[in-house]
């Protein structure tokens, strides 16, 4: 009985992931850690939060802040010949900027959304990133 209750509370009934406990219930965060928080998602004040906090809820937004800088770096160095080369096209330019100015929204979207879920005590998983991010 207990193994059907189980696969009734999954679609298809297979298992979905464990949430880590800060996923099921928000945790109570210390003013000093919430702006560390702040500071684990912009770039450059992520050492600040990082040599700041030896709470692994910190430290891990860290982790996941840094991958997310880094990544975003490597987007900005990949994308900067094509950025020079299409400008030299008019048209071609203008669609290329409009591309990199939505790149460029998503990144913050998704800064925003990952302080804003820090702030509240849980974690906002960025595929790739957190996995990075998990690893101590």
């Amino acid at each position: 009985m207990e193994k059907h209750k189980e696969d009734s509370d999954h679609a298809g009934g297979v298992p979905g992931p464990e949430l880590p406990p800060e996923e099921i219930s928000p945790r109570a965060i210390s003013d000093e850690d919430r702006i560390l928080l702040v500071f684990a998602y912009l770039g450059p004040l992520m050492p600040i939060a990082l040599l700041g906090s030896r709470d692994p809820f910190v430290r891990w937004h860290v982790r996941q802040g840094g991958a997310l800088t880094l990544a975003a770096l490597g987007v900005v160095v990949v994308l900067y010949p094509f950025d020079w080369f299409f400008s030299l096209i008019p048209l071609l330019g203008r669609v290329f900027l409009a591309a990199e100015l939505l790149v460029g929204l998503g990144y913050l979207a998704l800064v925003g959304m990952a302080i804003e879920r820090a702030l509240a005590g849980g974690t906002f998983r960025i595929p790739w990133l957190a996995d990075l991010a998990d690893q101590d």
